[in-house]
């Protein structure tokens, strides 16, 4: 009899946990759709998982794994190849959107999509930025960080700089390799954060860059969760990091202005030179306060696509070696044609790499994936 007690006990426990789990996945997708009223039968298939959450614990989990796309191929093997989903991302209903064609729709339409971010993102982007400043003010500022980036001035400048980190990140991978193989995600996604570093500050000190990395992985990881500003919550963590290096990035814009002031140069400058120098067609010059966010923005923005970008490029050109066997050919015959007194490549030579940059143009369109919220 107690037996049978308990066993009835136990199936209406988890009856009743299989019912409200139910109900309670159901409640998010209900609030938000609801609002839709008839354009609601016009939605993709998907779920939008968790109150308040949503599907980011999943989409976290997969990001952190070895196998990050495994959160895509879960919502393709439920809902089929159909490219287009509803979720539940970073505090926002969205839409993922996985078929290049698709995606190519989206990236060319600049008439019913446009930009936008997340809350996380748009916190821990500072209010100086692209991503929450005015149409007018994006326009002027977007006019002068073109100049920045794509001066004969700085392509140059930049070269040099990401020249120095790639030889001696591939010279450290060498010694480490000997004893035991490196973890080529980890060591990219370093490899890649040096490079932007290197790129906005030029030369600086050890503890500048070490400092900078710190907090930035946090603020990184921030960016990529719910915005919940709680402790214990990544995107608490985030800001209290966003803080720390507000303040390390003004450190090195006052040491810069000093160096300045007394006729001194470090010895490779960097982006950060040039916001300090760059006016726009009215004379004005940016703020302060301008550059530490958009330092904050840059790193943010150019760190995950070159990490992703090189490791998809040498995966494809290492499973495809006649492709590979024709970029080395082209590199060769650049090296031959170099002065024997020349150190390093030259922009010009940079842009003679015809089949190399159409070999990286088409292994970032093989696997693209835009969420829109």
């Amino acid at each position: 009899m107690e037996l049978d007690l308990l066993w009835l006990i136990l199936a209406i426990a988890a009856g009743s946990y299989i019912i409200v789990y139910a109900f309670v996945r159901r409640v998010n997708e209900w609030y938000h759709v609801s609002k839709l009223g008839e354009k609601r039968h016009f939605l993709p298939p998907g779920d939008m998982g968790w109150p308040f959450l949503g599907n980011m614990p999943s989409f976290l989990r997969a990001y952190r794994s070895n196998n990050p796309e495994t959160f895509i191929d879960s919502i393709v093997e439920r809902y089929g190849r159909t490219g287009v989903y509803k979720t539940h991302l970073f505090g926002n209903p969205s839409i993922i959107v996985s078929s290049p064609q698709t995606c190519r729709r989206v990236l060319m339409d600049d008439e019913k999509f446009g930009l936008g971010y997340g809350k996380s993102m748009t916190r821990l982007a500072g209010k100086n930025t692209f991503v929450n400043i005015a149409k007018s003010e994006h326009r002027r500022l977007r006019k002068m960080m073109t100049s920045l980036m794509i001066s004969h001035e700085a392509l140059v400048m930049y070269i040099g700089n990401i020249e120095d980190v790639a030889i001696a990140s591939l010279e450290e991978w060498a010694a480490a390799s000997k004893d035991e193989p490196i973890e080529f995600f980890c060591e990219t996604s370093k490899l890649s954060l040096k490079f932007i570093m290197r790129i906005l500050f030029g030369s600086t000190s050890d503890s500048i860059f070490s400092s900078v990395e710190k907090h930035y992985i946090d603020v990184h990881d921030g960016v990529h969760s719910t915005a919940i500003n709680l402790p214990g919550f990544a995107f608490h963590k985030a800001l209290k990091a966003r803080k720390m290096l507000v303040k390390i990035l003004q450190k090195v814009v006052d040491e810069r202005k000093a160096m300045k002031k007394n006729g001194e140069q470090t010895a490779k400058r960097g982006m950060i030179d040039l916001m300090m120098e760059i006016e726009d067609e009215s004379g004005k010059k940016l703020q302060d306060e301008d550059i530490v966010d958009l330092l904050i923005v840059l790193l943010l923005g150019a760190h995950d696509g070159p990490t992703h970008t090189i490791i998809w490029a040498t995966i494809y050109l290492y499973g495809h070696p006649q492709i590979l066997q024709k970029a080395k050919e082209e590199q060769e015959e650049i090296i031959k044609t170099q002065p024997s007194s020349q150190k390093g490549l030259s922009l010009q030579e940079i842009k003679q790499m015809e089949y190399l940059s159409k070999v990286n143009i088409f292994f970032m369109e093989q696997g693209v994936t835009i969420i829109i919220f």
